[in-house]
């Protein structure tokens, strides 16, 4: 009985002591090591995947927006624009590996998942400083449906929150 609770206080302590940021992955949250800056830059396109030229743009503002909306960064910024000297930059680049057209009409009319846009990303984060990995991830984003069936491009600001969640989850 008394290696049972010996046993049993030996686990107990051992859980107290991982923390969940530790469990969560979140090392360099838990160190108090934030990204106040971050850099968005241009994704590209795999080849054979026919996305149209425009959404390139709109999933990098999407980004921009999605990720300003993050407690604790002070600001994002877009490719080629001036860092601050000396702080920790959180860049986020990435390659669509996916987009599947559909079709508004089908959404309106059928919907139940018909005519759904889809863009799909590989996208990686990694700090300025040590050129190291930080996180990468597969994320998309879809349009299923919306006021008369929701425009295609909104699956690129689905692809932007999710991506935004991703990064707020692992370093906010």
């Amino acid at each position: 009985m008394k290696t049972l609770h010996l046993t049993i206080g030996v686990i107990a302590t051992a859980l107290m002591i991982t923390t969940p940021a530790a469990a969560a992955g979140k090392s360099d949250s838990a160190s108090g090591k934030k990204y106040e800056y971050i850099q968005v830059n241009r994704f590209d396109v795999q080849q054979g995947v026919d996305l149209p030229p425009d959404y390139q743009l709109t999933i990098v503002e999407g980004l921009v927006s999605q990720l300003g909306k993050i407690k604790g960064v002070k600001q994002v910024l877009r490719e080629g624009e001036t860092l601050p000297p000396e702080q920790p930059v959180l860049v986020v680049t990435g390659t669509v590996t996916g987009y599947k057209k559909g079709n508004q009409a089908a959404r309106y009319l059928v919907g139940f998942g018909a005519g759904t846009t889809v863009v799909k990303a590989h996208f990686k984060c990694y700090d300025t400083a040590s050129k190291a990995t930080v996180l990468e991830l597969d994320a998309d984003g879809k349009v299923i449906m919306g006021i008369m069936g929701g425009k295609s491009e909104g699956a690129n600001n689905g692809l932007a929150k999710e991506i935004a969640k991703d990064i707020q989850h692992k370093f906010y």
